[in-house]
């Protein structure tokens, strides 16, 4: 199994040789099977405790996919960064991975700084299942946590700087 996982942009990649398993292969997955209606997150890595679920999106650099169109704030991105979580619940089912759930969007854009970050978190926040969870009071949780991060931030958490972004080495 490869345990770098590159992003869609071929820039960075997450190195995941910490992890007990780590995929980029959910989307293949999904197309392979003509599940087209479907979103997924980027990348999932399993640790010893939990397994993060990674959104990520980095619109700072020249060859970004969707630049022009890539409005984070907007209704319909919000919308889509929830669904990718929601939708990659079928393919962790599927293998068989049930530990606590985190989800993690991380984001590089124009204008992106800790308070950019902190308004998207809130209002996608609201569209997961915190309140369902509250609400029903019941058993095991669908998520145990919800962060929107700059690659910066994601470096230097504790737990996610095990698995730290990296540019792509020229030598690859």
């Amino acid at each position: 199994m490869n345990m770098m996982l590159t992003e869609e942009n071929g820039v960075c990649q997450f190195d995941c040789t910490k992890a007990l398993w780590a995929t980029n292969e959910i989307r293949d997955q999904y197309f392979n099977a003509r599940i087209h209606v479907l979103k997924n997150a980027d990348f999932i890595i399993e640790t010893e405790t939990a397994l993060l679920i990674v959104a990520y999106k980095n619109a700072t650099v020249s060859n970004a996919a969707n630049l022009q169109a890539f409005h984070p704030a907007d209704d319909r991105k919000i919308n889509d960064i929830a669904l990718k979580y929601y939708d990659s619940l079928p393919y962790l089912q599927l293998k068989g991975k049930n530990k606590p759930k985190r989800y993690i969007y991380i984001i590089e854009a124009a204008n992106s700084d800790s308070t950019m970050r902190a308004r998207l978190r809130g209002r996608i926040a609201k569209e997961l299942p915190f309140v369902l969870q509250c609400n029903m009071a019941a058993g095991e949780n669908l998520l145990e946590a919800f962060e929107v991060l700059s690659i910066s931030e994601w470096n230097a958490h504790p737990l996610y700087g095990n698995y730290p972004c990296l540019p792509v080495s020229r030598a690859n």
